[in-house]
């Protein structure tokens, strides 16, 4: 029998926890408009999203045909996160299941973490007004750790600031920045397929793959037998 209590589960929060691709993708449109730039579409944003709003800034300008220095790229990344801070779960919600889960792995004792590339302040200002806050032993954001995914270090320090241990520890996340973060740290990785995939997902060997947060705890059971 699994002894929840001595798990540790890290969810990635974007695309994986919590759909937030259409606030990011209104923020976006409002950085671009205040330049007088053309943003992309939502479905092009979608794959953009997992290395940190300023990449993603990048790889929309990039799609778009817009050359960016780095005074522009600057300037639209403050732009973004004025709109974003105010407008941060205006339609942003958790996917189908995850909360479900999380209720699941909170009555088993599980040590519960959040590991995201998203910055400490808007993970947390995300997580308290959807409330979900109080699920997670940690959250972890890009600038809490000492080297953001696809490093090993976010990983690992995740672990250890919820009181895990890294053998005891799966990640679950839906880009190749987690997938490249768990393979790095040796972690067992359960990749969501209804997130926001990258292309490099599809060059990797993924054996759990998932597209509904539903069979998350069936795939736990079987990784922590």
């Amino acid at each position: 029998m699994t002894r929840w209590h001595d798990k540790t589960v890290l969810f990635d929060l974007d695309g994986t926890l919590i759909d937030t691709a259409p606030d990011l993708h209104a923020s976006l449109c409002y950085a671009f408009d205040k330049e007088g730039l053309a943003a992309v579409d939502l479905p092009t944003v979608r794959s953009a999203i997992g290395h940190g709003a300023r990449a993603m800034i990048q790889q929309s300008a990039d799609r778009s045909g817009t050359t960016l220095n780095t005074a522009l790229l600057d300037l639209l990344h403050q732009h973004f996160l004025d709109y974003y801070v105010e407008h941060i779960a205006d339609h942003s919600k958790p996917f189908d299941g995850i909360i479900e889960t999380l209720d699941v792995l909170k009555e088993r004792q599980a040590k519960i973490a959040v590991c995201t590339n998203k910055t400490q302040s808007l993970a947390e200002h995300l997580l308290g007004d959807i409330r979900m806050a109080d699920y997670f032993d940690v959250i972890v954001g890009a600038d809490r750790a000492s080297e953001k995914k696809p490093s090993a270090k976010h990983i690992i320090e995740t672990v250890e600031l919820a009181n895990g241990t890294i053998e005891d520890a799966v990640m679950i996340g839906d880009s190749s920045t987690d997938a490249k973060a768990a393979a790095a740290s040796s972690v067992p990785f359960i990749y969501m397929t209804y997130g926001y995939p990258d292309a490099v997902l599809g060059d990797m060997n993924i054996p759990h793959k998932l597209d509904t947060a539903r069979n998350i705890l069936a795939v736990l059971e079987d990784i922590f037998s």
